[in-house]
């Protein structure tokens, strides 16, 4: 009986490892990150830079009304992606910046990564003239989570 509980708690701890290492990848399950410019305006422009710790997405830009996505496998606890922005106010005369992360997996609750709590595997980025918004799942509703720096 003791053994068999041992032999129970190895196969338990060889399974729980190879899913952290190997996160929702190994399910197959991609996520699609999406930034969509949304700042109304005299065609406002947003220049935009992604990156990973792995991947560097280059500088791009968008246009009103512009969308661009990317998709990745996620590792349990390491994927980590932010995007540094940049925009000009044609109505107020002035530059806005940020950077904020786009997707976390660290882990939250139930070895599931944070972002996937917050938009599952499809994140939905909108610049906006006050901030940057998430699209939440499965409300369909928008969450401001970042403002512009003053």
């Amino acid at each position: 009986m003791g053994v068999s509980s041992h032999v129970k708690i190895i196969v338990y701890f060889v399974l729980f490892s190879v899913l952290v290492s190997k996160g929702s990848s190994l399910l197959g399950f991609p996520t699609t990150v999406h930034i969509r410019n949304d700042i109304e305006g005299y065609s406002v422009y947003l220049n935009y830079h992604c990156q990973s710790g792995d991947d560097d997405l280059g500088q791009r830009g968008l246009n009103f009304g512009e969308e661009w996505h990317w998709k990745f496998h996620v590792n349990l606890g390491s994927t980590y992606v932010w995007c540094d922005y940049r925009w000009y106010d044609n109505w107020n005369y002035r530059w806005y910046e940020g950077s904020h992360e786009v997707y976390d997996a660290k882990v939250d609750t139930a070895l599931t990564p944070h972002f996937f709590n917050l938009c599952h595997t499809d994140c939905v980025w909108s610049a906006r003239r006050d901030g940057m918004y998430l699209l939440r799942h499965p409300e369909g509703t928008w969450e401001k989570r970042y403002s512009w720096p003053a």
